[in-house]
């Protein structure tokens, strides 16, 4: 059932607990981007709600009429549908990673962790073009169409992508408002973040993804960089990892009253009879950096 009405990008919540996470799409794009990580972390026993982002019910022409404020004060109201979890966790792709920044600065209690997949604070060379021209009121309802499809490696998670095939201006330009929005915001976010982004992206660049990482307030975050996957990481080859590292990230948070996990004490390895322990290498050594 959520396999069937993600394939069409509608909303689906993953029921879970006590904690719950709030998964944000991308700009044009749809829920079908963060199933995989929603998947990971429901089997982890998150609730995991996953709605359609404001201006995206309908097709490309009426999402160039939504403000990005719009994004911002309709992913709030989601936010309040997961109220009474024990932690509240944010996933954003793209834009929804922006959107997921201006939630946590703004209600710091109902953000408790934050994974940000290809986050948009920076455009490649023909978004910020685009950005440009949609800033021009003849032009805001411009769609460009997407020739290529999604900005995705895999050719089979791009053509079942139910993403707009095209691109209207003036939300690019909306994009471009709310990434310089949430620069601002960055120093003053202190939830604890992970920063995930695709080697080859062509739609975001590395750079803001790094200068994200590098200014949110909790931080500097970490930085986990898929060299073979493109913008949509969350869907792309390196799925699993990036849904991995998600679900790793967000379950060694501390629990209010407890331990993060990595602080409790790790089984004990069981040895098969007659085997005997391993050597202790000789020296200081440097530790191998992971």
């Amino acid at each position: 059932m959520v396999r069937t009405s993600s394939a069409r990008g509608d909303e689906f919540d993953l029921p879970g607990g006590p904690d719950a996470v709030l998964l944000l799409h991308g700009l044009t794009g749809s829920t079908f981007e963060v199933l995989p990580v929603a998947e990971r972390l429901h089997a982890a026993g998150m609730r995991c709600l996953a709605p359609r982002m404001a201006g995206h019910a309908g097709g490309p022409e009426a999402l160039g009429a939504v403000s990005y404020t719009e994004w911002i004060a309709q992913a709030r109201r989601d936010l309040e549908r997961l109220a009474g979890a024990r932690r509240t966790f944010l996933v954003g792709c793209s834009m929804g990673a922006l959107v997921a920044c201006a939630l946590a600065h703004d209600h710091p209690a109902r953000a408790d962790g934050l994974v940000l997949l290809a986050p948009a604070l920076e455009l490649q060379l023909q978004g910020r073009l685009g950005a440009l021209l949609g800033r021009l009121g003849p032009l805001r309802r411009v769609v460009i169409p997407k020739a290529a499809g999604s900005d995705v490696r895999d050719p089979e998670m791009r053509a079942a992508n139910p993403a707009f095939p095209g691109v209207p201006l003036g939300a690019v330009a909306e994009l471009a408002k709310l990434a310089r929005h949430v620069d601002a915001q960055l120093p003053g976010i202190a939830a604890p973040a992970l920063v995930i982004a695709g080697g080859h992206d062509h739609t975001v660049t590395l750079g803001g993804a790094r200068r994200l990482a590098r200014r949110i307030g909790s931080g500097p975050a970490a930085l986990r960089v898929l060299p073979e996957s493109w913008h949509l990481v969350g869907i792309d080859v390196e799925r699993e990892r990036c849904a991995e590292a998600a679900a790793r990230f967000l379950e060694a948070l501390p629990v209010p009253g407890g331990r993060r996990r990595a602080d409790r004490p790790a089984p004990a390895r069981r040895r098969k009879a007659g085997a005997t322990a391993p050597k202790a290498k000789g020296g200081a050594g440097r530790r191998r950096r992971r």
